[in-house]
């Protein structure tokens, strides 16, 4: 009885002293809420709703002599502010949990810069992802905001500030039209969609004809030569009608296919593109609630990892996650002895973040029907088949290839069968499996049913959708996946693009900035000029590039290109 009385006079001496909670800071409230439901009361969280400084609107905002930015408050959040402030005062201690990438170390080094005053201890902390384990880990573990990361995010903005504001005027005197626009990265995305285009008008199909033959043993088989010449085509079908044709050589091999890596941002957008038809920008608003937390049943919970990351490297802790769904849910064959651990597969700084994977992987696709938005649904799926996959038995299949000759024509035909579908079960998109070819041997003699002499065409190379847009810049290095949702609207909304069935094709608009652009700025747009500033960009994280240096190098690149285009 003493004992119980002493726990409440301890409690009420606390109440007492009002000790004061800590202030917990990220960009957005639906974030906001899934923490503090996570946090049961130990923080008071708050939203600053995005970014609060920026470049200002209306003027260029950089100085031309130090090439040091002016950041002012964005119109608008001075209300927000100055709540986080008066919170702030009451406040033991601040955290600032904004998205642990650049962006997000800009968010939390500006929200750092306004409350320094108030004296109070101000750390960062950062959210992988957001369960309720990973949350208490990191507000016990906080850490310093990373200025390499904010002066590699300053560069990144003061480029294209630079490129947009000092460029785009120049575009007004020479094009009519509103709303033009020249942008260091969208120039480039431009640049390829144009370029595409003009290959398709310029070229030239020229035909070719190849005869196919109908074998009575049930598979068909094609010449291995194309015919480039019609009469030439038309005579050897002829000749070849009733002919005999002898296996030459029978190839059958057993061979395994390892799985896909788990999606990462780019690949994400890719094929949320091409198997649900979502556009980049979707994709990535549907994968930040995904990240940042849905309701389900009445609980908030954030159902994958990170959605911004270059990397498809998986934590032990997500390995263990996956095969152990994949061991209480299949059966035995279908976990390998070992993990898959993946890797970084591009050398940036971003990669040290995690693939995108499933927070939970029992919580299933089919789980969440009816209880989150159906697009959500569609995406989680995407993602939780993928990541699961990733950790699954190689797929095993029997490849069969067999050419025939008839009269000194070759002809072959190959045929892949599954043995073992692996992780096919879980992933099963883009599987084909080809031709029935059966049991031959060098030698055998076969009959055809038919002989078919087919004409074709070359075909142009295909106008780019998103999905394959997204892969020629990442591939060219050229801006950031993270970025890519942002640069496609952009160029929708300036009308410089349109869509064609599912394919992107220029405007006329589109055509006549990029022919002015390059005109006047060559360097500038050029492919390999843009992915070297991406990876000097990388550079100033990694503290091996000034942003000093990085900036006047470029503005003295760009300052006579300037003068000459306005005829100084």
């Amino acid at each position: 009885m003493t004992k119980g009385k002493g726990r409440k006079k301890r409690k009420g001496s606390a109440e007492k002293e009002g000790k004061k909670k800590p202030l917990l800071l990220v960009e957005s409230p639906t974030k906001a809420r899934t923490l503090a439901q996570y946090l049961h009361g130990r923080f008071v969280v708050l939203a600053s709703k995005g970014h609060i400084k920026d470049l200002p609107p209306k003027e260029l905002g950089v100085d031309l002599e130090t090439f040091e930015p002016k950041y002012e408050l964005i119109r608008g959040k001075g209300k927000t502010l100055a709540f986080i402030k008066k919170v702030a005062k009451e406040s033991e201690y601040i955290l600032i949990g904004s998205d642990p990438d650049r962006e997000g170390e800009a968010i939390a080094h500006h929200l750092a810069e306004e409350l320094k005053r108030l004296k109070k201890p101000i750390k960062r902390v950062l959210f992988y992802e957001i369960t309720p384990e990973a949350v208490r880990e990191a507000v016990e573990n906080p850490t310093e905001i990373d200025e390499r990361k904010v002066e590699a995010q300053k560069a990144r903005r003061v480029l294209d500030r630079l490129v947009g504001y000092l460029i785009s005027p120049i575009l007004w005197k020479k094009v009519k039209g509103w709303g033009l626009s020249a942008g260091r990265v969208q120039t480039a995305a431009l640049r390829l969609i144009v370029e595409r285009e003009r290959e398709i008008r310029a070229f030239k199909p020229q035909p070719f004809w190849h005869i196919y033959a109908h074998m009575e043993a049930g598979f068909v088989a094609r010449t291995v030569k194309e015919f480039k010449d019609e009469g030439k085509a038309k005579e050897t079908y002829e000749r070849l009608k009733g002919r005999s044709f002898t296996v030459v050589k029978y190839v059958r091999k057993e061979e395994k296919k390892s799985p896909p890596p788990p999606l990462k941002t780019s690949t994400l957008q890719q094929v949320a593109n091409s198997v649900l038809g979502f556009s980049a920008e979707k994709t990535m608003q549907l994968a930040q609630k995904l990240f940042e937390g849905v309701e389900i049943d009445g609980k908030r919970v954030g159902l994958i990892t990170y959605h911004r990351t270059d990397s498809t490297r998986l934590s032990r802790k997500g390995i263990n996650l996956l095969r152990k769904y994949v061991k209480e849910n299949f059966p035995e064959e279908y976990l390998p002895a070992r993990g898959r651990p993946y890797g970084r597969d591009r050398g940036n700084v971003q990669g040290a973040h995690e693939a995108i994977r499933p927070t939970y992987p029992d919580i299933t696709p089919e789980s969440l029907k009816g209880k989150i938005d159906e697009d959500l649904v569609k995406l989680y799926d995407i993602i939780w088949r993928r990541a699961v996959a990733s950790q699954m038995a190689p797929l095993r299949y029997e490849r069969r290839e067999v050419i025939l000759e008839a009269d000194g024509v070759k002809f072959k035909a190959e045929g892949r069968k599954i043995t073992f579908d692996g992780w096919s079960r879980v992933w099963p998109y883009n599987l084909k499996e080809g031709e029935e070819i059966p049991d031959l041997k060098e030698g055998d003699v076969l009959k055809a049913e038919k002989l078919e002499l087919v004409r074709d065409e070359t075909k142009p190379p295909p106008r780019y959708t998103q999905a394959s847009l997204v892969e020629t810049l990442e591939k060219l290095g050229i801006g950031r996946p993270s970025t890519y949702a942002t640069i496609i609207s952009t160029l929708f909304r300036r009308k410089y693009i349109y869509r064609r069935g599912k394919a992107l094709a220029p405007t006329e608009r589109g055509e006549q900035v990029l022919d002015e652009l390059l005109k006047d700025f060559p360097d500038i747009f050029e492919y390999d000029f843009t992915a070297k500033m991406e990876e000097k960009l990388d550079r100033i994280e990694e503290g091996e590039e000034s942003y000093s240096h990085l900036i006047r190098e470029f503005y003295g690149n760009l300052k006579p290109k300037l003068e000459k285009a306005k005829g100084e």
